[in-house]
């Protein structure tokens, strides 16, 4: 990363990109595990670049993949099932994967923004976080990097290494507000629901179709 730039992602993926071998076959796209899996409960072990569980490169790829086809801008491996040390970051086509990330130093000041997760479908909590952070990881060679993140990079790399440490976005609020962020996320469902039941009727009249 070369600057960093409140609120936007930004990535210097030049280097990722040249050295990324190429993959002949599709790359796979994960599953998300259901939002009471034990998974996202749970910690995740280093991941051992001496001896890897998984190819890094194809894993990684497979998590933008993923992470890409849900509308994401951050996926952990263990939102996905999978009991490795890393996650993936980024907007468009410019992604890069933390392996073993850790956060150096955090700033003193603190911002609160709405957050989401993917895991979560349609619940958004307001959470307060450093607003800058300085931090370590490997990429998917095993090299160490570092790297200074900010606005809402800084975000969802924190809000990624939770998951990694077995921490959901629910665990930092109250329950006064997880109870209205409930009761919108609701709304939310049943708004869909109706979106839906139009969009089928609608069809149901263009074509003329008595039953499904």
């Amino acid at each position: 990363m070369n600057d960093v730039k409140n609120d936007v992602l930004v990535f210097d993926t030049d280097a990722w990109k040249k050295d990324l071998p190429a993959i002949s076959k599709q790359i796979e796209i994960f599953t998300l595990v259901p939002e009471i899996h034990p998974a996202l409960k749970s910690a995740l072990p280093e991941f051992d670049f001496a001896n890897p569980p998984v190819d890094p490169s194809e894993f990684a790829s497979s998590l933008v993949e993923t992470c890409k086809k849900h509308n994401g801008i951050g996926l952990s491996a263990n939102q996905c099932g999978y009991n490795y040390r890393v996650f993936v970051m980024g907007s468009g086509d410019e992604y890069v994967a933390f392996f073993n990330p850790k956060i150096i130093t955090v700033s003193e000041e603190k911002t609160r923004m709405e957050e989401g997760c993917l895991s979560y479908m349609d619940l958004f909590l307001n959470i307060e976080r450093p607003s800058t952070i300085e931090v370590e990881y490997q990429d998917f060679t095993g090299a160490t990097k570092t790297a200074k993140f900010a606005g809402i990079t800084a975000r969802c790399f924190q809000h990624e290494l939770d998951h990694m440490n077995g921490v959901v976005y629910t665990m930092h609020v109250k329950p006064l507000a997880m109870q209205m962020a409930m009761k919108k996320r609701s709304k939310l469902a049943d708004q869909r629901r109706k979106m839906q039941k139009m969009m089928i009727n609608k069809v149901k009249e263009k074509f003329n179709v008595k039953r499904f």
